[in-house]
């Protein structure tokens, strides 16, 4: 069937190796799911997190942080970023953007 256009840029040819692109953020969720234990079955626990803020932890060493706000966020101490929506700068999450972290 005949496609829009402006539809290319969401192609899989076109985010194909893109590592902004929403195909390779999908595709490094799934193998962090794989790869990762508190990603399976587990006990989730929320965090606090102020007004526009979603944040959760599992065991073992997980925490996700959602940033629904229009202020940069600060991350708590962290072993490593697993997965983010965009860039995290001086442990600073950006607004509209999320992270996985391993703590």
């Amino acid at each position: 069937m005949p496609q829009p256009a402006d539809w290319g840029e969401r192609s899989v040819e076109a985010q194909a190796g893109d590592e902004t692109s929403t195909l390779e953020l999908y595709r490094t969720a799934l193998q962090q799911r794989r790869e990762h234990p508190a990603l399976g079955d587990g006990t989730l626990t929320w965090l606090n997190a102020p007004a526009g803020v979603l944040a959760f932890h599992r065991d073992p060493g997980f925490t996700c942080v959602v940033n629904l706000s229009t202020e940069p966020y600060p991350l708590s101490d962290h072993t490593s970023v697993l997965l983010a929506s965009g860039p995290v700068q001086d442990g600073l999450l950006a607004p509209d953007h999320a992270v996985w972290l391993e703590m």
